[in-house]
């Protein structure tokens, strides 16, 4: 009996020092009261506790599993096993036992309260929202079910709800930098940009090195028309997030969106006029079985006017090659696809852009000048992109003869098609200047021709220029099969699932399977250019469709609901039979509708070999 009293004394003092926060003693006496009574269910309780809490998870749900298969049933002990489990990231195992200790006392806060939170690790947002408004119904001074509530309540696009769940939370504890963070999230959302920034300050305050803080404080500060205070944020986020191996640092910058033609015209610099906006005239498209044809309506196309400026002291940024004027002017209409989308967009030199066309910008620091006079090529990302936006504008470049022999400033890391088509044209590494990931240029003249494309319509001046500069260069393959099928089947995406079935009757039509990637650009235009009858799933390899034939039969494969017009722009103005055969996306195949490998229907094709 006196052994026992001294065991209960024991644990008795150990819960004071552990209640105390004095863990090496607590610890120490409840590894006695084990060592007398190694199945004492407070002890292993308790042990377990003090284990997790000094961050030994797998040993603290081992020592609370051995307590609670001694018989130890209480809410308490249930919640503090999940906890350790939820640490080790065993999500299942913590939600079972966080459930039954909910079963046990359904009023148990701290229960609800983790419950909530191994959902939200979960992914199950909506099912947390519920236990943590229960926390607040048995417990309203819980910091933590305010904040995650306010943070749920935001992810929904409800600022409002989420603003009044935030400042409970901050109010409960003031120091709590996230959640300043995200209520001046909410705040912008319902338009009070000055409470915002406020908010904003107080993490700053709390955490100087907070970067996304610092980025919408930037962002805030430009709204409000602070822009040293904009720029000062914004150099301060840049610090704070690190730059790629060998890079150099980024430093903010303001700029305004000019118009070119106006900013020349002011400027003294010259701006001609090469081509006039005009409609095109294109028949709409077929499509297989007939009946989808409906689907493939087309706008009517159009034509921008195309034209070829001449500036001084312009600098180029690096990756998508913005031109940038000395007087703080960048200019996006006539240069990139889809310029007020572009402005908006978050991860390039552009970081924000206010209403009135304001620019906040990051700029590398290192500056490369250029003194001789070139001219500027763009920086198309894709293949079809890196054609028909980039060296189509050669065509602006060939009306100028003067300018025919000046180098030309690219992206830096060609891909190999890109360095191939290059070679083709004519434009070897000694004619070109790459502009460095880590650089900009400031180049003395330079000579920038507009895009010939406007969404997915491209001019046919430019289709036809390179369709014969590139006719001139590559010889039709003598030994060229002449009824031709693109397979991917060795692409990760975009494969035709069921091409094993169809290939014999594709064989017996005369049609030879080719691996169009695993050739070179010139190759593949050799290839193209004796075909007659071309067959493929939509893919970058229809981009050499711009030297077919202008007899040729052209087949595009494309995903039923799924597809994009740019294709037949390249056929239809140079006269090709164009069809498009309407497969069933496998939509298993692939988490991206537009990568998912299709099934075609075995008489969608025996209606288009019909026709061949």
């Amino acid at each position: 009996m006196m052994d026992q009293e001294n065991s209960d004394q024991k644990l008795e003092r150990a819960i004071r020092l552990h209640n105390e926060g004095r863990l090496d003693a607590a610890e120490a006496l409840y590894r006695e009261v084990l060592r007398d009574m190694p199945r004492n269910q407070a002890a292993l309780h308790l042990c377990g506790v003090i284990a997790h809490q000094r961050g030994r998870h797998r040993e603290a749900v081992t020592l609370i599993e051995m307590a609670l298969v001694g018989g130890a049933r209480t809410a308490a002990i249930h919640t503090n096993c999940g906890v350790a489990y939820r640490a080790l990231g065993e999500l299942d195992q913590a939600a079972r036992h966080i459930a039954w200790a909910i079963a046990l006392d359904p009023e148990f806060a701290d229960a609800h309260l983790n419950y909530a939170l191994v959902l939200w690790d979960q992914g199950l947002a909506q099912q947390a929202a519920v236990h943590f408004e229960i926390v607040l119904t048995l417990r309203q001074d819980s910091p933590k079910a305010n904040f995650y509530l306010g943070r749920i309540r935001l992810d929904e696009d409800k600022p409002a709800l989420a603003a009044e769940k935030l400042r409970a939370a901050l109010r409960l504890q003031p120091g709590h930098a996230e959640a300043h963070y995200l209520l001046a999230r909410a705040l912008i959302a319902l338009g009070d940009t000055r409470a915002a920034l406020q908010s904003l300050s107080a993490v700053l305050k709390l955490q100087p090195e907070y970067g996304p803080a610092a980025y919408l404080a930037a962002k805030a500060s430009f709204e409000l028309c602070h822009e040293n205070a904009a720029l000062a944020h914004l150099d301060e986020a840049l610090r704070n997030r690190p730059s790629p191996e060998g890079a150099t640092g980024l430093r903010a910058a303001r700029a305004r969106l000019g118009q070119i033609d106006l900013w020349c015209a002011a400027g003294g610099n010259r701006y001609t006029r090469l081509a006039r906006p005009q409609w095109l005239r294109m028949p709409q498209p077929k499509a297989l079985p007939e009946d989808e044809s409906r689907h493939f309506a087309l706008p009517k196309p159009f034509a921008l006017e195309i034209f070829l400026a001449r500036v001084a002291r312009v600098r180029v940024l690096p990756k998508d090659l913005l031109l940038l004027s000395s007087d703080g002017h960048l200019f996006l209409d006539g240069f990139v696809r889809f310029p007020q989308q572009y402005a908006l967009r978050e991860g390039g030199a552009i970081r924000h852009c206010a209403d009135d066309g304001r620019l906040l910008l990051a700029l590398p620091e290192r500056c490369l000048a250029v003194d001789e006079p070139c001219v500027w090529l763009g920086a198309g990302s894709n293949h079809f992109q890196w054609v028909f936006e980039s060296l189509a504008r050669l065509w602006a470049i060939e009306q100028q003869p003067e300018l025919r022999d000046l180098p030309l400033i690219v992206q830096a890391s060609l891909t190999r098609w890109q360095e191939e088509l290059l070679q083709l044209l004519g434009c070897g590494p000694n004619e070109r200047i790459e502009v460095p990931a880590d650089a900009m240029l400031e180049c003395r003249e330079l000579h920038a021709a507009s895009m010939v494309t406007t969404g997915h319509f491209i001019s046919p001046v430019a289709i036809q220029h390179l369709r014969r500069e590139l006719a001139r260069r590559v010889a039709p393959a003598i030994d060229a099969p002449r009824r031709i099928y693109l397979s991917r089947k060795g692409a990760a995406t975009r494969r035709l699932a069921n091409e094993a079935e169809l290939l014999p009757l594709l064989d017996r039509h005369g049609f030879v399977a080719v691996d169009a990637q695993g050739m070179s650009a010139a190759e593949q235009l050799a290839l193209f250019q004796s075909a007659e009858f071309i067959l493929g799933v939509e893919s970058a390899a229809l981009v050499n469709l711009l030297i077919a034939p202008a007899h040729a039969r052209v087949g595009v494969i494309v995903a039923r609901g799924l597809y994009q017009p740019r294709h037949y722009y390249v056929s239809a103005p140079i006269g090709h039979y164009f069809t498009y055969l309407c497969a069933q996306p496998d939509y298993a195949s692939h988490a991206l509708l537009a990568e998912c490998d299709v099934v075609l229907p075995r008489e969608v094709l025996e209606a288009f070999l019909a026709e061949c």
